[in-house]
């Protein structure tokens, strides 16, 4: 429902929709979300105490609940029981999700249908995507409970990194507003200024500094890719603000170069937030900024060692009852961590998260490249402004990059020697694209890597 009025209230209200969202906004969490949220709050108040053996204890209660559920509700999951010998009563724990299969993409298009329960309520539920950056985007449905639980989360990593009730944040990311020229609005009910990144020139990026000059937030959220363009402004024309508390990052990977250098001109730690679309694994760093904490109040998640070396990341949320993702394949890969986190919260730790295996690169003599090692060939040109990186095929790369004014052939030589040396594959062909701007996707985010190539296809 909510989904159908995000797309109808626009072109009814016309140039009214923003002003509409900034009332909205004024509404609070506990009437916009209802009673799911206020649940959420105060579970999550409680967990905090909790010891790890109590959090598995109250994910398995959870995970038989939604078992029973789908087995008697979602024809997909009844089916894949009744083809394996299963009843609900064999999944009593979390080592027993082994004996399901996971759940793919694919298998979300081609039975999307069948993965609604039969007793779903349109209305308690928005409709969701992912952006398919390499291919068609995947479409969803998400519980209200769920996105309330999502909701407390992100207030809860505020809490854990001293938010205090009236603390003003300053939102960074590639959204557009109705007037695609409108740099920024602000929202006076959450305290937020929420800037548009969908058209980034040096006239909008002074703007964009002037502004959060006067509006010195205590937090800066941002997508990385948007917080790299903005700090390498601001070092190139030796621009400053009042440092923030903390500057959160989220939806794309971050890379050290933009935390490195995002630090060094904001001089706040850059915190990073873990999480996708389909909500089934939830993880961010505290205070610490080392590890990622998995929210395990919020879903249930497996490391499943993945053929590029780091593990998958499977999930299974615990909250959604109307589309039921069970054993997810998310695409996405980290490193384990098998010591806690010194801040002394018992959540289980992921030491780093690596990307999307559709973000590694495949050379011709089959060895597998991290986006990182490419990242580390471009970031400190400082002629280019932003780049990506395309693999059409196993012989061929593909590099985008666009210039703050001009790309020097001494910069483009220096670059192709470094990803051919970060490669170390003779046999790659090298096509560099200067390019006035990159695409973005559907969610406004830009993939530094982008590869066509199936994995499993090659190693």
């Amino acid at each position: 429902m909510r989904a159908f009025l995000k797309t109808f209230l626009p072109k009814v209200l016309g140039p009214l929709w923003d002003p509409a969202k900034i009332l909205y906004d004024m509404v609070p969490l506990p009437v916009r979300y209802g009673r799911a949220y206020s649940e959420a709050v105060s579970l999550l108040e409680a967990t905090e105490r909790w010891n790890l053996e109590k959090l598995v204890g109250y994910q398995e209660n959870m995970l038989r609940r939604l078992v029973r559920h789908c087995y008697a509700n979602v024809p997909y999951y009844r089916k894949v029981f009744l083809d394996a010998g299963l009843t609900p009563d064999d999944i009593g724990a979390i080592r027993d999700l082994e004996k399901l299969p996971f759940l793919t993409k694919a298998i979300v298009r081609k039975h999307k249908k069948d993965l609604l329960a039969t007793n779903f309520s349109y209305f308690s539920a928005q409709a969701d995507s992912t952006s398919g950056s390499t291919g068609a985007p995947l479409d969803f449905f998400v519980d209200n409970p769920t996105k309330a639980m999502e909701v407390a989360l992100a207030f809860r990593h505020l809490k854990w990194l001293d938010y205090r009730d009236g603390d003003r944040i300053a939102e960074i990311k590639e959204d557009c507003f109705v007037d695609p020229n409108r740099l920024y609005w602000y929202f006076p009910g959450s305290r937020h200024l929420k800037f548009s990144f969908f058209r980034v020139d040096d006239s909008r990026l002074e703007q964009t500094a002037l502004a959060l000059e006067r509006f010195k937030p205590m937090f800066i959220k941002a997508f990385p890719s948007s917080l790299f363009i903005l700090s390498r402004w601001m070092e190139r024309h030796n621009k400053r603000i009042q440092a923030p508390k903390y500057i959160i990052t989220s939806s794309e990977t971050l890379y050290r170069s933009t935390k490195d250098l995002a630090e060094r001109i904001f001089k706040a730690p850059v915190i990073d937030w873990y999480g996708q679309n389909e909500k089934v694994a939830t993880a961010f760093q505290c205070k610490i900024g080392r590890g990622y904490h998995i929210q395990m109040e919020q879903a249930i998640v497996e490391l499943i060692p993945s053929k590029t070396g780091p593990f998958e990341i499977v999930g299974t949320s615990l909250r959604a009852f109307g589309m039921p993702f069970i054993r997810y394949r998310t695409g996405d890969t980290g490193v384990k961590e098998d010591q806690p986190c010194p801040c002394g919260r018992v959540h289980p730790v992921i030491s780093e998260l690596m990307g999307r295996e559709g973000e590694f690169i495949i050379t011709p003599e089959k060895q597998i490249v991290t986006p990182t090692a490419m990242d580390y060939a471009i970031y400190h040109l400082e002629e280019i402004k932003e780049s990506q990186i395309i693999q059409e095929d196993i012989n061929t790369l593909r590099i985008r990059v666009v210039p703050w004014e001009i790309v020097s052939e001494s910069t483009k030589e220096r670059l192709l020697h470094e990803i051919r040396g970060y490669l170390g594959s003779p046999e790659m062909n090298l096509v560099l694209e200067e390019v006035e701007e990159i695409p973005r996707t559907s969610r406004h985010k830009k993939p530094f890597v982008i590869s066509y190539l199936n994995v499993e296809d090659y190693i």
